[in-house]
């Protein structure tokens, strides 16, 4: 195993990061896409990975010891059109969706309660934002604010939020904030629950690390935080349940460059 390499970017906040993943035997490792692998867009389908990330990501499946999963809060479709199947674990949707190794696919689904009233949210949200704005997905609603004035943003948000925060809980849905909008989903179904069936069929011990940049992320950095390392990317003034930082996508890039080098 190498030792100390001035080729390997800092983990701020876990300074011996690379020597314990180093002793790992088989890692998982688990990345959400939006702000981790990929900067963000205004127009969203247009935030595709950085430049060699797919191939660094390819390396680290083919590379026979690390547990390979992307999380993300998009559609699965959506990633696969971004990102490309790299026929690995993903949970997409907030933890609604998910495709396993063995290729098989999970779908949590909202009830018929459910469904009438996220159809309702869809009409309220867009009776507020500007066209394109408001997104459908298999059991939430979303309305996206990036790119929009600040203040506008927040008007926004607060007012969408406050309509359907009314009777949220009547449905088990709740109301929550995402890096750039509001999404009105299944409650007690977020990141951290998907990030443990994730992980149901790894051992106990295994080092796991997660790396994420969102409030949603939030959820599987503190189910993480008796089970390996989580690393949150973005400003330092940020509060996380994560030891480790990374300061942004590029930086995330080169952490996975050190991931190649440590673990083959």
């Amino acid at each position: 195993m190498p030792g100390p390499d001035e080729n390997l970017i800092e983990i701020e906040g876990v300074p011996d990061f690379w020597e314990r993943l180093a002793q790992a035997g088989s890692p998982s490792l688990v990345l959400d896409y939006d702000g981790t692998l990929a900067p963000f867009q205004v127009d969203r389908m247009k935030a595709f990975p950085l430049e060699g990330v797919v191939d660094l990501l390819t390396r680290i499946r083919d590379g026979g010891r690390t547990h390979l999963s992307i999380m993300t809060g998009r559609p699965m479709r959506e990633l696969e059109a971004l990102l490309g199947d790299l026929d690995i674990p993903v949970s997409a949707s907030q933890g609604t969706e998910f495709r396993f190794a063995d290729g098989t696919w999970l779908t949590l689904v909202p009830t018929p309660v459910q469904e009438e009233r996220l159809t309702r949210a869809l009409e309220e949200a867009r009776g507020i934002a500007p066209d394109g704005r408001v997104e459908r997905k298999v059991a939430s609603v979303a309305m996206h604010t990036r790119g929009i004035d600040p203040e506008r943003a927040k008007s926004m948000e607060d007012e969408v939020c406050a309509l359907w925060q009314s009777d949220a809980g009547d449905y088990d849905l709740e109301c929550r904030h995402f890096l750039g909008g509001v999404e009105l989903r299944l409650d007690d179904v977020d990141k951290g629950t998907a990030l443990e069936k994730l992980l149901e069929e790894r051992p106990g011990d295994d080092f796991c690390v997660y790396v994420g940049d969102d409030y949603t992320d939030e959820d599987a950095l503190e189910v993480l935080v008796d089970r390996g390392i989580g690393i949150k990317v973005g400003s330092p003034e940020v509060p996380t349940h994560a030891p480790g930082r990374l300061a942004d996508p590029y930086a995330v890039r080169e952490f996975l460059k050190g991931w190649i080098r440590t673990t083959t």
